[in-house]
C-alpha cells in the first residue's frame, strides 16, 4: 500500500523535490507553516510529520494567504523551535505587508515564496474547464529587493538541494529570512485530493481492492 502510494506521489514533479527538501532541512520538531500553494498542496500528502503540531495547515478551507501572518503568530510562540512558511506568490501577495512584523519583532521565522507569476491553481482550472485563463496573471514585486527594503535578508533559489542548504543556515540566524524560488507552472494533485478532480491517467490497481463511493460520487 506504501509503494501504491509513493509510486502515485513520485508522478508529481517538481514539487516533491521541493518537499523532501523542506523535510531534510526543518528539524523534527520544527514547524512548517503549509499553505494553498502548489507545493503546499502536496506537502499535505507527502511531507511527513514526526512530532504533534509542526505541521500547520488550513485543511481544505481554501484561506489563500493565512499562511505567512498565521507563520508570525507560529515563530512569536515558538522563538526556540525553526519555523518555516511556504507560499505561492498570489498567496503572499495578501499580506506581503506583513514583512514589517517580522522585521519589527524580529521573529526567527524562514518564509519561503514560490513564484510563477499567477495565481496558479486558478490558472490552470480554467485552462483545463475552458481552454483560456483571465485574471489569473500577477505584477510581483521582485521579493528579496522588498525583503531588503524591510531589513529582512533574503535569496533567490533555484534547486530544492539550494533551498535545504538556505533553510539548515537560516535557521541559525536571528531574526527574518525570505527566500525566493522563481517556479514554473507544475502538474496537478488534485486527483490524489479530491475524487471531482480527473487523474491524468488511469491510476495502478488498488491493493486493497475497489475504493466504494457514495452516490455524489465521493470516497467512502
Amino acid at each position: 500500500m506504501k509503494r501504491w502510494c509513493d509510486d502515485q506521489l513520485a508522478a508529481i514533479e517538481p514539487q516533491l523535490s521541493w518537499v523532501r527538501a523542506l523535510r531534510e532541512a526543518i528539524p523534527d520538531d520544527g514547524v512548517l507553516v503549509n499553505e494553498l500553494t502548489q507545493v503546499g498542496y502536496l506537502a499535505t500528502l507527502a511531507y511527513p510529520v514526526f512530532t504533534p503540531r509542526s505541521f500547520i495547515t488550513p485543511g481544505y478551507q481554501g484561506t489563500l494567504g493565512y499562511g505567512f501572518p498565521t507563520a508570525l503568530g507560529v515563530a512569536a510562540g515558538n522563538p526556540g523551535r525553526t519555523v518555516v512558511s511556504i507560499n505561492g506568490d498570489g498567496g503572499f501577495g495578501w499580506n506581503l505587508q506583513e514583512l514589517a512584523t517580522a522585521a519589527k519583532y524580529r521573529l526567527n521565522l524562514v518564509t519561503v515564496v514560490f513564484a510563477d507569476g499567477a495565481f496558479g491553481n486558478v490558472r490552470r482550472v480554467q485552462q483545463r474547464l475552458f481552454g483560456r485563463g483571465m485574471g489569473a496573471k500577477l505584477h510581483n514585486p521582485d521579493f528579496c529587493t522588498l525583503a531588503s527594503a524591510f531589513g529582512i535578508p533574503s535569496e533567490r533559489i533555484a534547486s530544492p538541494q539550494a533551498l535545504a542548504a538556505a533553510i539548515s543556515e537560516s535557521s541559525s540566524l536571528e531574526g527574518p529570512v525570505l527566500l525566493e524560488v522563481p517556479v514554473g507552472e507544475m502538474p496537478s494533485p488534485w486527483h490524489l485530493i479530491h475524487s471531482f478532480s480527473p487523474a491524468p491517467q488511469p491510476p495502478p490497481p488498488n491493493p486493497l481492492g475497489t475504493v466504494a463511493t457514495d452516490v455524489a460520487g465521493g470516497r467512502i
